[in-house]
């Protein structure tokens, strides 16, 4: 039988663009986490496990993490599922770089580093079909079935469909609480007793957490974040 877990996404969901407490850098910039979101956060994990599922690589997650000392986390599921481990300094990335083909093809496009399984790049702004470049780039590499996701400025290249869910499942654990906000946190929420969201997250999302009557948020960032994790907090001493 699989250990029952919280389960919570990092981007808009607890790192928002806000400044507060807890900085995290990334490629873009900082995201936050505020010293409430922490202190809940710490709170839940003293009674359930709390694993953190999201499309970043442990590079860095474990900006975050290391600013959390006081919570316990059960594991990470990463790069939206197809890195899974129960520490993050378990990786080795170390070895032959299998990208290096297709990168040396992309000369004006920027490599984002610590990914282990995917391919991630930064497509000039005067591309208009990065999918279409790079899906052309891996054919003539030998790496023609790949799967695509962009976002804004970035997109990645996945070796198969990846899955939040099945990550955290790979681990043993079965999602009581999940917490998420966008497309690649619907497996967790819809498979979650008790999933929750925010006014800010995708409609799909939403609809999801509200047929399967859980907690949506009125707020948003932060204040939303604080009243997410209060509720599931509420959740636990209910159902446990």
């Amino acid at each position: 039988m699989r250990s029952k877990i919280l389960v919570t996404d990092l981007d808009d969901t607890l790192l928002h663009n806000e400044p507060e407490e807890i900085p995290v850098l990334g490629r873009s910039g900082y995201r936050y986490m505020s010293e409430k979101s922490a202190e809940l956060l710490t709170e839940i994990s003293r009674i359930i496990p709390v694993l953190i599922a999201t499309g970043r690589n442990a590079q860095s997650v474990r900006r975050l993490v290391r600013q959390l000392d006081s919570v316990r986390f059960c594991g990470f599921v990463l790069e939206n599922g197809l890195v899974s481990r129960t520490h993050l300094d378990n990786g080795n990335t170390a070895g032959e770089d299998e990208w290096a083909a297709v990168t040396r093809m992309l000369p004006d496009w920027e490599r984002l580093t610590g990914y282990e399984r995917c391919l991630g790049m930064i497509f000039p702004s005067s591309v208009e079909e990065p999918k279409g470049v790079l899906a052309d780039v891996l054919s003539r590499a030998g790496k023609s079935e790949y799967l695509f996701y962009q976002e804004r400025h970035k997109i990645f290249a996945y070796p198969f469909f990846p899955s939040k869910l099945s990550g955290v499942h790979s681990l043993g654990f079965e999602p009581l609480i999940v917490l998420g906000d966008e497309l690649n946190d619907l497996d967790m929420l819809q498979a979650a007793p008790y999933p929750a969201t925010m006014s800010s997250a995708r409609e799909e999302a939403k609809e999801c957490v509200r047929e399967k009557n859980g907690y949506c948020s009125s707020f948003a960032s932060h204040a939303a974040s604080e009243d997410i994790l209060t509720w599931a907090i509420e959740m636990i001493h209910k159902t446990l």
